[in-house]
């Protein structure tokens, strides 16, 4: 016998494939990354939520308790610092530990990859990490084939089965009890973000696509099959749900036109036509201003993507990408900090007023909801959405 759960779980999950499938379903799905707000909600500081992977996830038991989401995105601690504590970190810093307990975590940027190893790092990616990357950014790394390294080593992989096997844990828990699917399964990046991110930084890839353009070009080439094996293996294999992908230095004006389409979005291209053939699509998370690529975006396949705005212009992204691709946002996270409720609402109306008429779209904010949003504007938004997103 199908219990009220099951029912409320299929009802969600078909609501989230038609939309996907850029149709046009029972009521506009709602979506929301509420990240660190989660934890300030369930009353947890962050300190906790970053440590104790228990409160982690019953953070999201109570939000999913009390709030009327079509979909889980992630707990409120993508990281879990005592795994990183384990290896000696040096790129991050955590509430309780190195800053306030209610503190959201940093990410200490720095040229962990230098100009001088793109040739090892092309030639033998994993001999490079392992031999050269690990023991820059982890203290217990620092001498490879040492005891310490060696059991450091152990640590880390222990600690990143345990994390994986309670999340696993905590996503059949949401499901069962709170009827609550998946917004996504498996995460991936741009290679142009893999390099620019946590190994070049920003500061160094931006001088090497002017001093040695080649060997970037090169090492996103050579990290196209990784970042396809990675979204489908972190996902285990499932292709029902999109893998997501967030996306941070092709945010316009990070690069110019022309670096972009030579550097930036063949690769990604690639990288999401790859996981599109084995049947996965991708949550395209857009972060920032993506207006001057939506041309070339639209060149992907019909269904491959799930187009995320946070800055990008809503009408063009209507106008170009609309009935190819489901589009999802763009609720101000500005609004949703320093707004009032009825702002809220009137915004959310008016998106859907705009946006949803055809289906394919769902309401979200506009990027990763933080610590610093009302508890009103959150209800306010729902409510509106509930009330106006009906078809």
């Amino acid at each position: 016998m199908t219990t009220e759960k099951e029912k409320l779980y299929q009802e969600r999950l078909n609501r989230y494939m038609t939309v996907l499938d850029v149709g046009k379903p029972d009521k506009v799905p709602i979506r929301l990354n509420l990240s660190e707000f989660t934890a300030k909600y369930a009353g947890y500081t962050l300190q906790e939520v970053y440590y104790q992977l228990d409160k982690n996830f019953a953070a999201v038991d109570k939000l999913l308790a009390d709030y009327d989401l079509d979909m889980v995105t992630t707990a409120p601690s993508l990281w879990w610092a005592s795994h990183h504590d384990a290896v000696g970190a040096r790129y991050l810093r955590f509430g309780g530990k190195e800053l306030d307990p209610n503190m959201q975590f940093q990410y200490v940027e720095g040229e962990y990859m230098l100009a001088e190893d793109y040739d090892d790092f092309i030639a033998d990616p994993t001999k490079w990490i392992l031999n050269t990357y690990l023991p820059r950014i982890h203290e217990e790394f620092a001498e490879p084939g040492s005891y310490r390294a060696n059991l450091a080593l152990i640590k880390g992989v222990a600690a990143m089965v345990m994390q994986h096997g309670q999340s696993q844990q905590a996503g059949a828990k949401w499901a069962a009890e709170y009827g609550a699917p998946p917004a996504f399964t498996g995460i991936t990046k741009a290679p142009f973000d893999t390099l620019g991110d946590t190994l070049r930084g920003l500061k160094g890839v931006m001088r090497d696509l002017h001093r040695i353009p080649d060997k970037v070009r090169s090492a996103t080439e050579m990290l196209i099959p990784h970042n396809i094996f990675y979204g489908m293996a972190t996902a285990g294999g499932d292709t029902q749900f999109p893998v997501f992908i967030p996306l941070h230095r092709g945010s316009f004006p990070f690069l110019n036109p022309k670096q972009w389409n030579e550097y930036y979005w063949p690769s990604l291209k690639a990288v999401i036509e790859g996981m599109w053939a084995q049947g996965k699509r991708t949550f395209f998370y857009a972060e920032g201003n993506w207006t001057p690529y939506l041309e070339q975006i639209a060149e992907l396949p019909e269904k491959s993507i799930l187009f995320h705005v946070d800055m990008t212009d809503m009408a063009k992204t209507k106008e170009v990408l609309g009935g190819k691709f489901c589009i999802s946002g763009n609720v101000p996270n500005t609004l949703l900090s320093y707004g009032k409720p009825e702002e809220v609402r009137e915004y959310c109306k008016r998106l859907i007023d705009e946006y949803a008429a055809d289906g394919g779209f769902i309401v979200d904010a506009s990027a990763v909801i933080q610590w610093d949003a009302k508890e009103e504007n959150i209800r306010a938004l729902i409510e509106a959405v509930r009330e106006y997103g009906v078809y």
